[in-house]
């Protein structure tokens, strides 16, 4: 299951990379999950040309421990401390490869396969001056989410966000 689970996330990867309506330079991320490890594209790797040797693996556990972490308030150390931890939570610490920054975020998704891209459209769409507005009306069931610096901040706000909107 894993080696075709890994070649599937290489062609979905490589499909949204080469899109120029998805990415802008290769950019994004992907992953895929079992119930131990994830692997998620690691930074500076090009999903258009990313290979099994693309991706960063991680410890889930680990990951999950991060989740209930408390960190600094001052945001140049809190991204000292989470850039430390996401090295420890490499599930092989010799390997060279940085896991992306949105890596926690990854984890918190309940699906095996996440797609994260960043499309110049949907870029357009939230930079708009009726952005939630539009989003709504385009996008009902969307969970919209303000503004929010990419990374470990970003993830503590959609894991809120998430456990509010599956409350309501």
């Amino acid at each position: 299951m894993e080696e075709k689970a890994l070649d599937d996330l290489v062609v979905i990867s490589r499909f949204y990379g080469s899109g120029k309506d998805y990415v802008i330079a290769g950019g994004g991320n992907t992953s895929w999950k079992d119930s131990e490890r994830l692997w998620i594209k690691a930074s500076g790797t090009s999903l258009e040309t990313i290979g099994r040797d693309g991706f960063a693996v991680m410890s889930r556990a680990k990951l999950r421990e991060m989740a209930a972490r408390q960190y600094s308030n001052d945001p140049v150390e809190r991204e000292r401390q989470v850039k430390a931890d996401l090295h420890a939570s490499s599930a092989d610490l010799t390997s060279p490869l940085r896991p992306s920054v949105e890596t926690n975020l990854h984890e918190i998704i309940e699906h095996s396969y996440v797609v994260h891209l960043h499309p110049a459209l949907v870029g357009g769409l939230v930079c708009s001056r009726d952005s939630r507005k539009v989003t709504a009306e385009l996008f009902p069931d969307a969970l919209y989410i303000e503004y929010t610096d990419p990374g470990y901040t970003l993830f503590l706000k959609v894991k809120d966000e998430i456990k509010k909107y599956r409350e309501a």
